[in-house]
């Protein structure tokens, strides 16, 4: 099996903290694409730029396993719903020692 490392906000860019239930339906989605998840004890911690703005991050970190390489569109699709469901323009994930901002 593949793990493949999810990193989700705590907070929106305008620093209002994500809800119990937001983090609810996101882990809802990704039962439903992977039949389970991990939420790992961690939080990331971290900044980023944008235009000239440093912004701090502070991430949870959700663990999904693939089968194979073959399952990743199940990644995508768990990306595009955190895109939209936290209104994040990216979103990290990690997996095979490699990261990708999606």
């Amino acid at each position: 099996m593949i793990e493949i490392c999810i990193l989700i906000p705590v907070r929106a860019n305008d620093g209002t903290t994500f809800t119990v239930e937001d983090h609810t339906a996101f882990e809802a989605e990704l039962v439903r694409l992977f039949n389970g998840f991990s939420l790992l004890d961690a939080t990331a911690f971290g900044g980023w730029v944008d235009a000239g703005i440093v912004y701090q991050d502070e991430c949870r970190l959700y663990a999904v396993f693939i089968g194979s390489l073959a399952d990743g569109s199940k990644v995508g699709l768990a990306v595009a719903f955190a895109k939209t469901h936290y209104g994040q323009w990216a979103v990290t994930i990690r997996y095979l020692g490699l990261a990708e901002i999606l």
